[in-house]
């Protein structure tokens, strides 16, 4: 699926990460930049650059100035993350999310059409990209039943009116047996002291989810272990807040849980939103000929 069109803040020429590039190079430096969006939009929809040297970035934006400096420049102020080789453009997925999802989007799309012509084993055999999140959804529907039927079944024990078959001894026993007398009674003064103490609050600890759990929800062991990995290095850990987010967002954009996890490590997003696939308007956009100028969000900043 072509992408023709890129979003770019309004923003872009005031904030301080372009200040600092113009800067360093000067004003012409903007323009490079947003060749630079341009040709990520064109050729490299998820945001990665990896692969690319120095040398091929500043070619493909048309960089007239001295080696590497363009590229150097583009680091240093925040607008490109990573290594040589492994470069991607800041938060590209968040700020640019239909562009991100397009390659998602064709598969679907190109599996979807050949289907209508030779069935579904013929499609998953022409764009084995989108069979294989096809596969995944299977998986995550036999998980999540097994899921429901073991809690359900651990329920039912819980709420059973059977004796334990280890029972606690009643009365239960002294738990300090040399201490045989009872301790002194308060006074009511002290009664109304300890009533009126405050008591601290606890602190609240970040309750991360794990790869374990990831797992026993459907996703694959690697798509997981890849995904938080991508999460950790932008210092984003994933909160059951931000799961149960993810997990609604690929509800609403028609795949599962797991085909969004998979998505995302695959394309070093830190997180997951139905327009990237859908678009805002929420339908779907898959196949459409027309490029979404309602798209979603600007480009990164």
């Amino acid at each position: 699926m072509a992408v023709t069109d890129a979003r770019i803040s309004t923003s872009l020429p005031s904030h301080p990460k372009t200040k600092k590039l113009v800067k360093r190079l000067g004003i012409a430096a903007c323009w490079h930049l947003v060749r630079l969006y341009l040709f990520a939009a064109s050729n490299r929809s998820g945001g990665s650059l990896a692969g690319m040297t120095d040398e091929d970035i500043e070619l493909a934006v048309d960089w007239l100035g001295g080696d590497g400096e363009f590229v150097n420049a583009l680091k240093a102020v925040g607008f490109l993350d990573g290594a040589a080789g492994r470069y991607e453009i800041h938060d590209w997925a968040d700020h640019n999310p239909w562009v991100a999802g397009a390659e998602v989007r064709s598969a679907k799309a190109r599996w979807n059409a050949v289907k209508r012509h030779h069935g579904e084993d013929q499609a998953d055999r022409q764009v084995p990209e989108w069979a294989s999140l096809r596969a995944s959804s299977n998986a995550v529907s036999n998980a999540a039943s097994t899921v429901v039927s073991s809690t359900a079944a651990l329920h039912d024990e819980q709420s059973s009116n059977a004796p334990s078959p280890s029972p606690s001894p009643n009365p239960n026993p002294n738990p300090n047996p040399n201490n045989t007398g009872a301790s002194a009674p308060k006074t009511a003064t002290e009664d109304v002291i300890d009533s009126n103490r405050e008591k601290p609050a606890p602190t609240p600890k970040l309750q991360a989810v794990s790869i374990e759990e990831l797992v026993a929800a459907g996703v694959d062991e690697q798509h997981a272990r890849d995904w938080l990995g991508v999460r950790k290095a932008k210092g984003v850990p994933l909160t059951r807040t931000a799961w149960q987010s993810t997990v609604a967002e690929a509800s609403k954009a028609g795949i599962t849980s797991a085909e969004a996890v998979k998505v995302a490590a695959e394309n070093g997003w830190r997180g997951f939103r139905a327009i990237y696939l859908t678009g805002y308007n929420g339908r779907s956009r898959v196949g459409s000929r027309h490029a979404p100028y309602d798209a979603g969000p600007e480009v990164t900043l």
